[in-house]
């Protein structure tokens, strides 16, 4: 082994580059970090009620760009509420209040950006 160790420095040193490893045996072994924080997996946020609700029930009919329109017909957050309650009650979706707050909640926060009431 040191003949090879003394071999491969002395070809870098003649700039013959990094060695050529016969197999993986040869390779030397990566360092070891003792005390490096473990790395946590990027998991993206989980989507709120309100947009699942928006997912699985308003989408069927129309796609988002109905929202960035210019001449959108929601000018408020009540005006999106009043929308909102049209359609869950056109659908008879049966919605709690609360269901509507949150599906009015995400629609202003991912497109309106209406200040808050």
């Amino acid at each position: 082994m040191r003949i090879r160790s003394i071999a491969i420095v002395g070809l870098i040193a003649m700039g013959a580059g990094a060695p050529v490893w016969a197999n993986s045996r040869d390779f030397p072994s990566p360092p070891v970090q003792l005390n490096a924080p473990p790395q946590k997996p990027i998991v993206p946020p989980a989507p709120t009620r309100g947009q699942l609700l928006y997912e699985n029930h308003c989408t069927v009919c129309h796609a988002s760009v109905v929202h960035l329109r210019s001449n959108r017909r929601a000018k408020s957050q009540a005006e999106i509420r009043t929308w909102v309650m049209h359609w869950s009650e056109y659908l008879k979706l049966r919605w709690q209040p609360d269901e509507v707050d949150d599906v009015v909640k995400h629609l202003n926060q991912t497109f309106y950006k209406f200040a808050p009431k």
